[in-house]
């Protein structure tokens, strides 16, 4: 049996992740065993998911995936480079033999060089750096060095799933795994494209039609049984389609915080902090303080980021750091064979059980009770939250799909 990996954020699963399961399949064989790798309640762009994270790794494995793995929080709200370098080091820790990842551009040796030029820093230092200074944002003066190096190829990095994937590749190679990639060449809509194409349609099409109350027509963009589970979520009130409640608490948090403890927050450097206070000092809501401090050189993205690690209360760890565990979320037959042959681990810690969480080192017991309390406000942020279960991260354990 081999072991293929994705990482996803599956906000919500829809027929594009369905399509890059069976391609991954076709390419290595049925018997392949899809472990994915999942952003939590809160996801990489800096936002709140539409489901929380069980919710969503059971769609997936009634959909087609075998095992979904937790990316713990502090990775799930990081930068391209801090979510694959926390999500590749769990799925080498899971026994993942290939990685897949969808492409605008399949690829993969192009993809692999570009990985390789950046693992090595060769194209992170001086130049880009004087380049930021004039204003350039990161990505945009990386292209620009990369075209000094590799020409027209460089522009495969300017496509967000492309920078995902060199992101992925880097991550393999700095960690020494052995890992093949496989390419599954991005079809239909456009990463956060606002028009369907066909049967496909982007995750945030399909979270602006669940959030504007138009479910039923989602129903040719996603798989029926994920279709259920969002389904079933907005019908209990624990769907989050609308982010106002959410939005006034994170406000209220954040005209607290001071600028020494912005500048503790990850991506915080050249003094962001500074404009970020004054962004939050001025604003009335999440919108208006992310718009106030948002500039060519700081991408939307990565200021929402900030401002949901610092509601959270994430603070920037040393370079380099990656996970100590992963909560096991969903998983059927085949995804316990590959839990079987690795849950015993030493070096690091699946946890099926709740209580197991409290046998973790110090340091990441931590980060569970930080994602414990993450999921909390969560919750709290629901419209069903008088109704939902208090404290889920302490008390539901993995999903079996038999």
């Amino acid at each position: 049996m081999k072991i293929c990996g994705i990482i996803a954020e599956y906000n919500p699963f829809h027929n594009g992740h369905l399509y890059q399961i069976e391609e991954t399949r076709r390419m290595l064989g049925p018997d392949t065993a899809v472990v994915c790798c999942m952003s939590g309640d809160f996801v990489q762009r800096g936002e709140a998911a539409v489901m929380d994270k069980t919710r969503r790794a059971k769609a997936a494995v009634m959909s087609g995936a075998d095992l979904v793995l937790s990316l713990p929080l502090r990775w799930s709200l990081s930068s391209a480079q801090g979510f694959a370098d926390g999500a590749i080091h769990i799925l080498g820790m899971a026994g993942a033999e290939h990685i897949s990842f969808g492409a605008e551009d399949d690829d993969v040796e192009a993809l692999s060089e570009i990985a390789g030029l950046i693992a090595e820093k060769s194209v992170i230092d001086g130049t880009l750096a004087t380049m930021m200074g004039s204003g350039v944002s990161y990505a945009r003066a990386r292209e620009r060095e990369l075209y000094k190096r590799i020409k027209d190829r460089a522009s495969l990095i300017s496509t967000p799933n492309n920078i995902l994937a060199v992101e992925y590749l880097r991550a393999v190679r700095q960690q020494g795994l052995d890992i093949s990639p496989v390419a599954v060449k991005r079809t239909g809509a456009a990463h956060d494209g606002d028009t369907p194409d066909g049967a496909i349609a982007s995750a945030s099409y399909i979270r602006q039609l669940a959030r504007g109350g138009r479910l039923d027509e989602a129903a040719g963009f996603m798989p029926p049984q994920s279709l259920e589970q969002l389904r079933q979520a907005a019908h209990e009130g624990a769907a989050m389609l609308d982010l106002s409640r959410l939005d006034c608490a994170m406000t209220a948090v954040l005209k607290r915080c001071s600028i020494e403890q912005l500048s503790k927050l990850p991506d915080a450097s050249e003094g962001l902090e500074h404009r970020l206070y004054d962004a939050i000092q001025a604003g009335v809501d999440l919108e208006d303080i992310c718009g106030g401090a948002k500039t060519k050189r700081y991408a939307y993205s990565r200021i929402r980021r900030m401002l949901y690690c610092a509601f959270l209360g994430i603070e920037k760890k040393p370079a380099g750091s990656l996970p100590g565990y992963t909560r096991v979320l969903a998983f059927n037959d085949r995804g316990r064979q590959v839990l079987s042959a690795v849950e015993q681990r030493e070096d690091f810690v699946f946890i099926t059980k709740p209580a197991a969480a409290k046998r973790l080192p110090e340091e990441e017991r931590a980060g569970f009770e930080l994602e414990a309390a993450a999921s909390a406000a969560y919750d709290l942020a629901l419209p069903g939250y008088r109704d939902l279960p208090r404290g889920r991260e302490w008390t539901c354990g993995p999903i079996y799909i038999r």
